[in-house]
């Protein structure tokens, strides 16, 4: 059908650029991008992460490592939770990790994602500190911080989802070493930590949407 109706014409165009949208979403979304949406730790310049990357590097320019792309950890996660047990109490894989190398220094740190079935005892370390971010449970050691949240799974999942805590968990190493983290440097790592998992839930469909709020991070009083 041919049409010379101006209104007409709109209203085609609108439609196609729409159903264009729908096949290109990343590139018709703003503020995001292929890259960034395929790879659990591709970051935007200037970013929230990218600046939290660079400090707790204490590094302008760093490498990143993805070990597979976003859809191939949503995968893996999905296929591990029906296994969970109390006998199996946690399940984690690396996801991704940044890192800086030069005659100087080694410095890495690798972010993992996974489960933890809740009845099971957390681990925890003399130098832990605790905290409480919008509903979810954090702690932060030297080398390590680890992020416990409710993940309410769709679908045929979610009872499931429902005896575990979905955990991210940030590990740091370094050559030569560095001084202990201070409580200024372990919220920096916390924070990073719960913005890389907002990341897994937003992959997996939390329908809860656990992480939506921006960080809060609150350390709690030592026991």
């Amino acid at each position: 059908m041919r049409t010379s109706d101006p209104d007409v014409l709109k209203a085609v165009v609108r439609s196609t650029t729409a159903f264009v949208c729908v096949l290109v979403l990343a590139s018709c979304t703003s503020g995001g991008s292929r890259t960034e949406t395929a790879n659990p730790c591709g970051i935007s310049p200037s970013s929230e992460e990218e600046a939290l990357v660079r400090e707790v590097l204490g590094t302008e320019d760093f490498a990143t490592k993805a070990y597979g792309d976003t859809g191939w950890l949503v995968d893996k996660m999905e296929r591990a939770l029906p296994v969970m047990r109390p006998e199996k109490h946690s399940f984690y894989t690396n996801a991704c990790g940044y890192s800086v190398k030069d005659e100087q220094r080694d410095v890495r740190m690798t972010f993992l994602a996974g489960w933890f079935v809740r009845t099971s005892a957390v681990p925890s370390f003399p130098d832990d500190v605790s905290y409480s971010l919008n509903g979810a449970r954090g702690t932060a050691s030297g080398d390590r911080t680890t992020l416990l949240v409710q993940c309410d799974m769709p679908g045929e999942l979610r009872a499931q989802s429902q005896n575990v805590w979905l955990t991210a968990d940030t590990s740091f190493t370094s050559s030569p070493s560095r001084t202990v983290a201070d409580q200024a440097a372990k919220d920096r790592r916390m924070t990073l930590t719960y913005l890389m998992a907002r990341r897994v839930t937003e992959a997996l469909g939390c329908e809860n949407e656990p992480l939506a709020q921006p960080p809060v991070v609150k350390p709690l009083p030592a026991a």
